[in-house]
């Protein structure tokens, strides 16, 4: 017992002396190396635990993100679906897996993580994966565009449904505004977008005065409330009125809200979720 509170002591302090972000900047450049060119961190259904990005676990993770999109925003098989910060594959995988007719696309700032996708998914032609190279201080700190012009690499009025889990999460409010206006480009008349984010309401709001929620969002910026100053967009919170005006503006309607679990109150997942659809006035 003494030696593996022992080790698990060591470990935590290599940790702290490892920079956060270390695997997007010193390691990137070699995990896409071995990657493209070698079978080393292929996996069978997933990449090995050490390269994952996205927290939980993937397999378990993915097929919860999809279930709930299923019964909460109707994404059914024969889907044209985008998904934005696709991440090393973990949403992909599970869709592959529940459906046998998705046409998908997704695009994140992590190239490691999209290279991983396009090489799993090589005998797949529907399911096709693009590095966005979007600046971001932790996991891209190299790009050279900027979230709040960037375009979706996709026609207009192409997808059925379009999906963020864990995005806006971490984006300030005028890269949060865009992103929506591009959703709203992106679908079809009547189409469907479910997002994941943090929302402050009356009820959050009552559990966070109590000092119940693991985030506190005590500061403000730019229009929306951020739990750290020293590292802004570790977890980014928007006014629920905000976020529906935001949408509004951009053309998408609120279907539903969906209060998660980070409230400190039971629920079905940890972050907000919205459904919203298209209006028909874009």
């Amino acid at each position: 017992m003494k030696r593996l509170k022992y080790a698990s002591g060591w470990k935590k302090k290599l940790k702290a002396l490892i920079p956060r972000g270390f695997k997007y900047t010193v390691l990137s450049d070699l995990l896409e190396f071995l990657i493209s060119r070698t079978p080393l961190l292929d996996g069978k259904d997933e990449p090995p635990r050490f390269i994952e990005f996205g927290g939980g676990g993937f397999i378990p993770i993915g097929n919860h993100l999809v279930a709930l999109m299923v019964t909460r925003a109707g994404l059914a098989d024969g889907t044209t679906v985008i998904d934005i910060g696709s991440g090393i594959g973990r949403t992909a995988v599970a869709l592959s897996k529940r459906f046998a007719n998705i046409r998908y696309f997704g695009f994140d700032v992590v190239r490691f993580g999209v290279t991983w996708c396009q090489k799993h998914f090589a005998a797949a032609p529907s399911y096709r994966f693009q590095h966005a190279n979007i600046f971001n201080s932790f996991y891209n700190p190299r790009g050279s565009e900027t979230a709040e012009t960037y375009q979706f690499p996709v026609p207009g009025r192409s997808a059925d449904f379009v999906f963020a889990t864990s995005v806006f999460t971490h984006m300030p409010r005028v890269e949060v505004a865009h992103y929506l206006r591009e959703t709203a480009r992106c679908l079809k008349r009547g189409g469907t977008a479910y997002f994941t984010c943090f929302i402050v309401d009356a009820e959050s709001r009552r559990q966070i005065e109590a000092g119940v929620p693991l985030f506190r969002f005590r500061y403000s910026r730019d229009g929306s409330f951020i739990e750290s100053l020293e590292e802004p967009d570790l977890a980014v919170a928007y006014e629920k009125a905000d976020f529906e005006a935001m949408a509004a503006k951009a053309g998408l309607e609120v279907v539903a809200f969906y209060p998660g679990s980070w409230r400190g109150i039971s629920y079905q997942d940890f972050q907000d979720a919205y459904v919203l659809r298209v209006t028909g006035e874009i």
